[in-house]
């Protein structure tokens, strides 16, 4: 057995009794991707937010355009599809590596890190990829090595667009 099995089969809700604790995954799993348009909409009310906003947006596209990329190129199948663990929601059988529920929290997470008046919100956003990460596997739906992955794509998408500030160029340029 694979590490990222036994991983995947340490942390999946196969051997968690009680409706409670997979209620909470399940809210873990799928809720915080919806804050993250809410965050990106309060911030552009500010003229001065919107650099960092077009920012997180280029940054997630870009980082779910790998995940496009890599799933096609090296489809891996999710748990159910190999019969492994419990599955406690419904889901597309689409290849499992990485993670897009982690990547575009990260993402977004990783690029508010990188602003330094936003720092704080790219660390709640980053600690709720963590929450995300650990609750799709504990649902079924993801194995561990998926969230690596995601974990490696978001930071590299977020180190480029931060990097050569595409943003902050094409804004001077309109300028």
């Amino acid at each position: 057995m694979s590490l990222n099995t036994s991983l995947f089969l340490l942390i999946n809700a196969s051997h968690i009794p009680g409706v409670i604790p997979l209620y909470v995954a399940r809210a873990i799993a799928e809720i915080p991707i919806w804050f993250i348009p809410l965050i990106l909409g309060l911030l552009w009310g500010k003229k001065e937010n919107r650099q960092l906003v077009l920012s997180c947006l280029l940054c997630a596209g870009l980082a779910l355009l790998i995940n496009i990329t890599i799933g096609h190129i090296w489809p891996m199948p999710r748990p159910f599809v190999e019969g492994i663990g419990l599955t406690l929601v419904p889901h597309a059988a689409s290849a499992s590596f990485p993670s897009d529920h982690a990547v575009l929290t990260w993402s977004v997470g990783f690029t508010m890190l990188m602003a330094p008046r936003y720092r704080k919100v790219g660390i709640l956003l980053s600690v709720a990829g963590v929450a995300v990460a650990w609750a799709r596997v504990f649902i079924g739906v993801h194995f561990p090595v998926d969230m690596l992955g995601a974990l490696v794509v978001a930071a590299v998408s977020a180190g480029i667009i931060t990097r050569l500030q595409i943003i902050q160029r094409l804004t001077n340029v309109r300028n």
